[in-house]
C-alpha cells in the first residue's frame, strides 16, 4: 500500500465514523498528541494517523460509543469495547489493517483516532534526502550570508565574528516548524541534521 492510498483509507474512515451520530463533528489534533495502544505501536512500520476531540458530547457519550461500536460491527469489523474506573477505549479492527479507536477518560471530550495498516519504512526517504540536501546547503550559505548581513541591522556588530551565527535563530525556527507537523517532519530531521552539523561547523571555523 502506497502513503496516499493509506492517507485517503484513513481520511475516509475518520468521515464515516463521524457521520455514525447526528451533530457529531471532530476538532483535529496533531498527530502526535494522538495516542495508539501498545500493540499497534510495537507492530512495526509507519502508521498515517489522524483524529481529534469530539466537542460537546456531554451525555451522549454512550450513545456516541454504542453507534459507533454498532456502524463498524455491521461492517465487518471486529470492535472491543472495554470500560474501567479511569474511562473507556473502544477498539475497531478493520479487516483491511486499518485500527480505531474512540477513548474517553472521565468526563473529557472522547478522542477519536484512525491509524493505516502499518507501511513499510522505505530505504531512501525522499523527504529525508530533500531536507538533508537543503540542509547542507543552507548550513554552507547560512553562515556566509549572515557575516555579510547589512550592517544597518546591527550596526555595533557589522564585521564581527558573532555576525556568523545570526542566521542560527532562524533556521532553528523552521526547523522546528517542520519537525512539529506531521507531514514535513522526516524532511525537518532532514534539514536540522544536515544544516546544524554542517552550519555550526563553519560558523565556528570562521565565527570563533
Amino acid at each position: 500500500m502506497r502513503r496516499d492510498e493509506a492517507e485517503r483509507g484513513v481520511e475516509d474512515r475518520l468521515a464515516t465514523t463521524v457521520s455514525a451520530y447526528p451533530g457529531l463533528r471532530v476538532v483535529t489534533v496533531p498527530a502526535q498528541f494522538l495516542r495508539l495502544p501498545d500493540f499497534a505501536t510495537a507492530a512495526g512500520g509507519q502508521r498515517v494517523l489522524r483524529g481529534g476531540r469530539l466537542p460537546e458530547v456531554g451525555d451522549a457519550a454512550d450513545d456516541v460509543f454504542g453507534s459507533v461500536a454498532e456502524l463498524w460491527r455491521d461492517a465487518g469489523c471486529r470492535v472491543e469495547d472495554a470500560a474501567g474506573l479511569d474511562g473507556r477505549l473502544l477498539v475497531v479492527h478493520d479487516p483491511a489493517g486499518y485500527l480505531l479507536t474512540l477513548t474517553r477518560h472521565g468526563a473529557d471530550d472522547p478522542i477519536l483516532a484512525v491509524a493505516s495498516p502499518p507501511l513499510p519504512v522505505p530505504y531512501l526517504d525522499r523527504s529525508l534526502l530533500g531536507g538533508l540536501a537543503t540542509g547542507l546547503a543552507v548550513g554552507c550559505l547560512g553562515p556566509c550570508v549572515s557575516s555579510a548581513g547589512p550592517s544597518w541591522v546591527l550596526p555595533a556588530l557589522a564585521g564581527s565574528p558573532v555576525m556568523y551565527w545570526a542566521w542560527v535563530p532562524l533556521f532553528a525556527l523552521v526547523a522546528g516548524v517542520c519537525l512539529y507537523r506531521p507531514e514535513t517532519r522526516r524532511f525537518g530531521a532532514g534539514l536540522l541534521a544536515g544544516g546544524g552539523i554542517l552550519g555550526l561547523a563553519v560558523a565556528a571555523l570562521f565565527g570563533g
